[in-house]
């Protein structure tokens, strides 16, 4: 039995021993008002039977409905956001309306009983409050506050008592603040329950957090569109994203780490489902790294002070763009290849030049993950290798994978940034 289930039945077990305490004193007293709340306590036993059925429904597997039953606990939500409307107009009527009632009995015992049934409610609808949010069940937070509401309703009598005690009449003012309590807990349950039933948006800061988990991955270049929405407690994303992959296989690869990512980081994600096609290019980005004089191709990889990237044309393989960029890496003490091979993919790398080979390192393994490819040179200058490159790229024809760019640099620009 999972924690919000015994959560539900340990509710109607409060709610039972407050039924038999009110009726108790209901009878001592002869107060109509606590005969009147002990119905009231009568209907909350009813609303967590309820929320009890919307737990164990929401969890039956039905092929008729493939995302699951988990909304049975917004509409558990929903009446139960009814009930607690109810139980304002009875503090209304109990207060306004039964003006001719005898007035109570064994008033000191009365006010025993009744303030023994705040202290449980209390305690209780705290209780009951954390594990609702705990485990996101919105029929538990309901359920709390609506036994919050017992409880104001409650305080409400032991007004009524204390005022007959010391001749005071209490009741229409204590009534209009628990009023005031009870339509805001009613509305915001039942806005809560509207927003998921009509499948309203995750909250900005979830929404916000996912953003962030999926374009952590350097291997994602952007996400074209996220949709994100509650049920019951569980929460359901979609995302359409472009990756920097070649073949299927390794984007479905890619994805599944995405899904595991966002499932361990946010709480109570039951799917993600993720639609992801490859990068198409137009124009692609070839990186070296340089030594201190700008000029020379570095024996270094992830110590090599600067980098130098050509954008170059798939259809032409003609430079359209170049720019000198300085390491932010290079004083990092720990992990800075692998750092500086992140910040290249970042930067739209598809192809490195290199002195040395980094298949078997980290710096490799984050490019190779990314579907960047290393090509290895024996030439020292940067020119004298990229002009290699060029003319083996022009006499065989190979094209890179294509991609549509909204800006294309039209003039070869080098800048040191």
């Amino acid at each position: 039995m999972e924690s919000s289930e015994k959560t539900a039945w340990l509710s109607i077990v409060t709610n039972l021993i407050l039924v038999c305490i009110k009726t108790a004193v209901a009878f001592i007293s002869g107060s109509l008002a606590v005969t009147a709340d002990a119905i009231h306590s009568l209907s909350d036993v009813v609303a967590s039977a309820i929320t009890l059925i919307g737990i164990k429904i929401s969890e039956r597997p039905a092929r008729g409905f493939p995302y699951g039953l988990y909304k049975v606990e917004n509409l558990v939500a929903l009446v139960t956001s009814v009930l607690i409307l109810f139980a304002g107009y009875e503090i209304i009527k109990a207060v306004f309306i039964d003006q001719e009632r005898p007035l109570p009995q064994h008033i000191p015992l009365s006010i025993t009983g009744i303030t023994a049934t705040i202290v449980i409610t209390w305690m209780f609808s705290r209780y009951e409050l954390r594990k609702g949010k705990e485990t996101g069940s919105p029929s538990l937070i309901a359920d709390a506050r609506h036994i919050w509401t017992d409880m104001l309703s409650s305080l409400v009598i032991l007004a009524a008592l204390v005022g007959s005690a010391i001749g005071l009449v209490l009741d229409k003012y204590a009534a209009v603040i628990v009023v005031v309590f009870v339509a805001r807990s009613a509305f915001v349950i039942l806005l809560d329950a509207v927003r998921v039933l009509l499948d309203a948006s995750l909250d900005y800061s979830s929404l916000s957090r996912i953003r962030e988990i999926v374009l952590s991955d350097s291997r994602v270049i952007e996400i074209n569109n996220m949709w994100a929405r509650n049920a019951g407690r569980y929460k359901f994303v979609e995302l359409d994203v472009t990756l920097r992959v070649k073949d299927l296989e390794t984007g479905h690869r890619i994805s599944e780490e995405i899904e595991n990512r966002v499932k361990m980081e946010i709480a109570q994600v039951d799917r993600v489902h993720i639609h992801y096609q490859p990068q198409i290019k137009d124009i692609y980005v070839v990186g070296i790294p340089l030594a201190g004089d700008r000029q020379t191709i570095s024996e270094h990889f992830g110590e090599a002070p600067y980098f130098r990237l050509f954008w170059i044309h798939c259809s032409e393989n003609e430079i359209m763009e170049e720019r000198v960029l300085k390491n932010p890496y290079l004083e990092e003490h720990k992990g800075k290849g692998i750092k500086v091979a992140t910040w290249l993919l970042k930067n739209g790398l598809d192809i490195l030049i290199s002195r040395h080979d980094q298949s078997g390192k980290g710096p490799g393994f984050v490019l190779g993950n990314a579907g960047a490819e290393v090509l290895l040179t024996s030439k020292s200058h940067a020119e004298d290798a990229l002009t290699v490159i060029l003319n083996e790229l022009r006499n065989t024809n190979q094209k890179p994978p294509q991609q549509s760019v909204n800006d294309r640099v039209k003039d070869v620009r080098i800048r040191i940034v």
